[in-house]
């Protein structure tokens, strides 16, 4: 098990059987650590070649403004191409609806579940779509 921190959150992640980084945020999400924290995240994921990062909020307090395209300055163009799959509580759907769609204006591909279950499968078949199509781009170029 690993752990970032960053101000007043920290997340505890792993890597799966299939090189999945699975976390789970604990702690305050604000607006001065949110893109940090995503970014570290995503960063480790990277460095372990993980295809893509499942992440659990429904232990954390989401205290974000209205997110939009600007908030995804933080990932790097490279790392946008990373699936990420949110599981969120209710209460919390409202700002994860911003965050997939400002993500989606900068190529970013996020999604929010309200279970663990939904979020799995919506990743792993993401990944398996972009792992195809790491497969089919090189052979029909």
């Amino acid at each position: 098990m690993e752990r970032i921190e960053y101000g007043a959150c920290a997340v505890n992640f792993e890597l799966d059987d299939d090189g999945i980084v699975n976390g789970e945020v604990r702690g305050a999400m604000l607006p001065n650590n949110a893109g940090a924290l995503a970014a570290m995240l995503l960063r480790a994921g990277a460095d372990h070649r993980s295809p893509g990062v499942l992440v659990s909020m429904q232990k954390s307090l989401v205290a974000l403004p209205r997110i939009d395209a600007k908030h995804y300055s933080h990932v790097p163009y490279s790392l946008r191409s990373v699936p990420v799959a949110v599981v969120i509580l209710p209460e919390q759907f409202g700002v994860y609806e911003d965050i997939a769609l400002a993500a989606a204006a900068t190529g970013a591909m996020r999604r929010a579940f309200l279970s663990r279950q939904q979020a799995q499968a919506w990743l792993r078949e993401q990944v398996r779509a972009l792992q195809a199509n790491q497969v089919w781009r090189p052979a029909h170029r």
